[in-house]
């Protein structure tokens, strides 16, 4: 029996469960067990079958509330189909990242190890609204099966854009944690955009994740941190996270973006700065 419950929401424009996701998926069911919710309409059972050996249970809605809408549908399920007292721990994770590029248990026993309320990944110490981001988050049984926490999740709802989405729910849940006095944790201190933009040294600090966008971000000129991260992947993973991009963004940007000099990247970059500019004027 595990100790954990993984709460995992996910996305795909093409309402599939892609090579990355099934990755995902696999790692975390060797630490515990996984409930996926994606934010779809009901992929079917070809796709299914990709991970049905690894997920305690899944679901699908389109339901246009973010990962927090995913996660309130997750708990829900979760609740009526187990017992949420079996679980020490459970984590809110999104597939808004590719990973994990490192061993995932040492991370879980690491963050565990606190002996905080609540605890991430990565703690954003934003001066207006620090907060722990919400891709990677973990509670302790106290928090997860308090009414305050259910009470959260139920009242999330569509909002109007990302923006306010990040705002009462990202932010709100620290807010909501240090409100109800619980002590919080985490493994890595990111600030800003760096998370974003700063992939190949946060991957050498041994950040197990990078985000997705890092492929198009600034007009791609994060191409030469993309393309040392991939050579260092192990070979699965690699296959998994190029199968991915190739089928979002695109086989041939994929290939441009990864044979790109420091030159290219430099051109990439000094493009992307003259049309914010030109869109700032």
């Amino acid at each position: 029996m595990t100790n954990r419950l993984f709460l995992l929401a996910a996305y795909d424009s093409q309402n599939i469960v892609g090579t990355a996701l099934s990755y995902y998926v696999l790692e975390l069911s060797k630490l515990g067990d996984v409930v996926l919710f994606m934010d779809n309409d009901m992929p079917g059972d070809g796709e299914l079958g990709k991970i049905s050996g690894h997920i305690a249970l899944f679901g699908a809605e389109r339901h246009s509330e973010y990962d927090f809408g995913s996660y309130k549908r997750a708990y829900a399920i979760a609740k009526k189909k187990l017992a949420l007292d079996q679980y020490k721990y459970c984590y809110l994770l999104n597939d808004s990242v590719y990973g994990p590029l490192f061993p995932l248990k040492k991370y879980m026993e690491d963050m565990e190890a606190l002996n905080k309320d609540a605890f991430g990944m990565v703690f954003n110490p934003n001066h207006k609204e620090p907060h722990l981001q919400s891709w990677f988050i973990g509670m302790n049984h106290k928090v997860f099966t308090s009414s305050w926490f259910e009470n959260f999740l139920n009242n999330v709802k569509a909002e109007e854009n990302k923006i306010e989405v990040c705002r009462k729910y990202e932010n709100g849940l620290t807010n909501l944690l240090c409100e109800n006095n619980s002590s919080i944790g985490f493994l890595f201190k990111i600030g800003g955009k760096k998370i974003y933009n700063n992939v190949k040294s946060l991957y050498n600090q041994g950040l197990p994740f990078i985000k997705k966008n890092a492929f198009i971000r600034h007009n791609g000129s994060l191409c030469n941190q993309l393309q040392y991260i991939l050579s260092k992947c192990e070979p699965q993973l690699r296959e998994a996270i190029l199968d991915d991009a190739n089928r979002i963004y695109g086989p041939v940007y994929v290939s441009k973006l990864l044979s790109a000099t420091p030159l290219d990247a430099l051109i990439r970059y000094m493009i992307y700065l003259s049309k914010k500019v030109r869109t700032a004027s």
